[in-house]
């Protein structure tokens, strides 16, 4: 087979990951707290690292006399997650928190601590603050924050302590722990807003950069027309390549085709 049609099968491949990955962008452009998604290129230089395969599987099908440590291949070489804040919108909602500035709140989930920055959250029978999937909220200590609303409406500033009450009358009840990391990279998403630290050297930092706004959401960070504007460019390349694949296979049937032929 010829070479040309792996070389363009590589970058049809990746385009495909790449459409994929904005199809998931836009079918959450109205998600809160969304946080799109992108990925990243790379050119692969032969000769391949052993454990690749993908050296001795393409020299099995060459010939001798072509060699494809002469050309090089597209592959991927990471995906990333863009945590840009997106727009804040008011909702009303005193237990609906935008949070302004790079921190997470803390959920404490089946699998262990989480980070998350969608907060529409509520209260459960317990009176415990959840996330939209029952998670619980925690506060100080670790622990999951309780909130008793028999005692009048509830009231979260922007450092994130909580009290009940009306005016005058607020009555301290607890605080929202908020955290910071110095690079977000190494979170990796686990689905319905909520974030893993894969990384172990990375710390948790006390948020001193990051403010709550009581009665706000974070929008989804996706910009739905520069997405539609990706999306169209990389269906345009990945048509390309498959129009370099079939033409290359035209060539080599009619190639095939004129050697057998008697003159």
């Amino acid at each position: 087979m010829h070479e040309g049609i792996y070389i363009a099968a590589s970058g049809g491949a990746t385009q495909q990951k790449k459409l994929d990955i904005i199809a998931n962008n836009l079918a959450n452009v109205n998600t809160t707290g969304f946080k799109k998604d992108s990925i990243l290129f790379k050119e692969m230089m032969p000769p391949f690292t052993q454990d690749t395969r993908l050296e001795t599987s393409r020299n099995i099908l060459l010939p001798p006399d072509k060699s494809n440590k002469n050309v090089a291949y597209v592959g991927v070489n990471d995906f990333y997650t863009d945590h840009t804040a997106g727009a804040i919108t008011k909702t009303g909602n005193p237990l609906d928190l935008a949070l302004e500035g790079p921190g997470f709140f803390k959920v404490q989930t089946e699998q262990g601590i989480r980070y998350t920055r969608t907060g529409n959250f509520s209260l459960d029978q317990a009176g415990r603050l959840v996330s939209q999937n029952g998670n619980p909220i925690l506060g100080e200590n670790d622990r999951p924050v309780e909130i008793d609303t028999t005692g009048g409406q509830i009231t979260i500033d922007s450092n994130a302590n909580i009290s009940i009450g009306r005016g005058l009358e607020n009555v301290p009840v607890g605080k929202l722990t908020l955290v910071e990391f110095d690079d977000t990279s190494s979170l990796v998403k686990e689905g319905n807003g909520i974030f893993r630290m894969t990384d172990p050297n990375r710390a948790e930092l006390p948020a001193q950069k990051t403010r709550v706004r009581q009665g706000f959401v974070e929008a989804s960070n996706v910009n739905a027309i520069k997405e539609m504007t990706d999306m169209i460019s990389t269906m345009r390349i990945f048509e390309a390549y498959q129009k370099m694949i079939t033409a290359i296979d035209n060539v080599d049937s009619q190639a095939i085709s004129n050697i057998g032929r008697v003159v």
